[in-house]
């Protein structure tokens, strides 16, 4: 029987097959798609991800990327900060070509990537995991890796997980644009607006090497209860705004907009059961604060994979039941505390306009912070010792973010 099945082949999970491959276990990828196949997404990564992943940064001269070390952040009083850093903290990439890439090198560490494979329905039992696929083929394994994204089935098919509520999801309305017809004037600058035109969330510019990535996005509850307009012509208008001010050249168009859903209520309560395990957007393995999945995509991948790798080479009764509980331990020790943050960070910045604009203000009041911030998202400074930092300069903020856990 083959060791493990994955559905989807996204950034968790070409990662995980990736690792399973390379330490030795047999694995098939399920993916809907083929490649090279478009997601809409802004394409950013923390630059951490290359300390995290040693492999990535030698690929990634096999695809277009562009490095940024200028962060300009806006409030909805128009306020603004600019944080710097001395070398780059963001990665951008075009999702159709990054995604590509990663299946690649799952494939060259020795998994086989089914392309067009649509994953219908899913079982698991004791023994392993069946998924039949719209075409009426069959595959099981002895696990199963769930990374089909934030709209996937297998987590509803197996009971796991009974979808996301408006509160818990963000629309992210957007289009990624080539740079002779849409482009960014400032191409050296990540550019983030918080509640732009009253929305509780961001719009932003993702400047690329050969394309632009123009957004804006809030929470599906709040478009649900206060927009008016199609989500093109909230796209349409933010890009003309854009262009007025001087931040963009060229023109939107509706055949590029690509709208779609980001989890940002933070990982699902049930993210590994018997020997199914899941990952990414399909976890909820999501920053609900800055919207980046790619990164922690990535990183629930790779556990996955160790776990079950690990349990493998066990070989002893119940050690299935041991990967799960490796894994879910794993994720939490690594990315659980800054997950579960930011969705306190996102409830209560977001549902005032004055918090987020005390934000921004206080990213240019305090450079010290600012600069550990940026130190967290190249990869030399952790996640705790940034929590640490904030704390001791803004004491009270512990108390805020518990009085929100407590409300739920």
């Amino acid at each position: 029987m083959l060791d493990v099945l994955i559905v989807g082949a996204g950034p968790a999970g070409a990662t995980a097959a990736r690792t399973l491959a390379s330490l030795g276990l047999s694995v098939r990828v399920l993916e809907r798609a083929t490649f090279p196949r478009n997601k809409p997404c802004g394409g950013g990564i923390t630059v951490r991800a290359l300390s995290r992943f040693p492999w990535l940064g030698p690929a990634l001269g096999r695809i277009a990327t562009h490095f940024v070390a200028r962060l300009y952040l806006e409030g909805p009083d128009g306020s603004s900060a600019v944080v710097e850093s001395v070398s780059p903290a963001v990665l951008l990439v075009r999702r159709i070509e990054f995604d590509n890439l990663l299946a690649r090198l799952a494939e060259e560490a020795g998994a086989e990537v089914c392309e067009g494979a649509w994953a219908s329905a899913v079982s698991a039992d004791k023994d392993g995991a069946t998924v039949l696929t719209r075409d009426g083929r069959s595959f099981r394994a002895r696990y199963l890796v769930a990374a089909d994204g934030v709209n996937g089935i297998v987590t509803r098919r197996l009971g796991m997980h009974p979808g996301w509520d408006g509160a818990s999801i963000a629309l992210d309305m957007m289009e990624e644009a080539p740079s002779d017809s849409l482009r960014a004037i400032d191409p050296g600058t990540l550019w983030v607006a918080y509640g732009h035109s009253g929305a509780d969330g961001y719009g932003y510019i993702f400047p690329k090497r050969d394309h632009v990535n123009v957004g804006i996005g809030c929470l599906l509850s709040h478009y649900r209860e206060r927009v008016t307009s199609s989500p093109y012509e909230m796209q349409h208008n933010f890009v003309a705004e854009l262009k007025d001010r001087g931040l963009l050249a060229g023109a939107s168009r509706r055949d590029r907009f690509t709208p779609c859903h980001i989890p940002v209520g933070g990982p699902i309560a049930e993210t590994a059961r018997g020997r199914v395990l899941v990952t990414g957007d399909a976890g909820g393995f999501v920053n609900a604060y800055t919207a980046e999945g790619i990164y922690y995509a990535m990183v629930s991948g790779d556990l996955a994979a160790r776990a079950i790798a690990d349990a493998a080479r066990a070989e002893r009764p119940g050690s299935h039941r041991e990967a799960a509980r490796r894994y879910v331990r794993a994720w939490r020790a690594e990315i659980g505390a800054e997950l579960r943050d930011s969705v306190l960070i996102q409830k209560y910045l977001f549902r005032e306009t004055a918090r987020m604009a005390g934000v921004v203000r206080g990213a240019g009041r305090h450079p010290a912070i600012a600069r550990a911030i940026v130190d967290y998202a190249v990869g030399t400074l952790s996640y705790p010792a940034v929590r640490r930092a904030v704390l001791r300069r803004f004491p009270w903020t512990a108390g805020r973010l518990a009085r929100v856990a407590l409300a739920g």
